[in-house]
């Protein structure tokens, strides 16, 4: 259960990086909720849409990786 849990928040985390590479102003955008510090995060990567679609593909690679590593049956 525990392997299919960790492929799922992965996949998710696949999922995510490639709407912030496609899209990285408006799924930024998105997300301006919340209390003010996080809304200054969030501010920061509309205003810097480059910085926001670099944090996506990273976010494809750490998840791509993560899955990699997962043993290939649950356990």
């Amino acid at each position: 259960m525990q392997v299919r849990i960790a492929e799922s928040i992965a996949l998710v985390t696949i999922g995510d990086g490639v709407v912030a590479a496609l899209f990285p102003a408006r799924h930024a955008a998105r997300w301006m909720i919340g209390p003010d510090p996080v809304r200054r995060v969030v501010a920061m990567f509309v205003e810097h849409p480059g910085l926001m679609r670099a944090v996506g593909v990273l976010q494809v690679v750490a998840g791509i990786a993560w899955v990699a590593a997962l043993p290939p049956k649950p356990r």
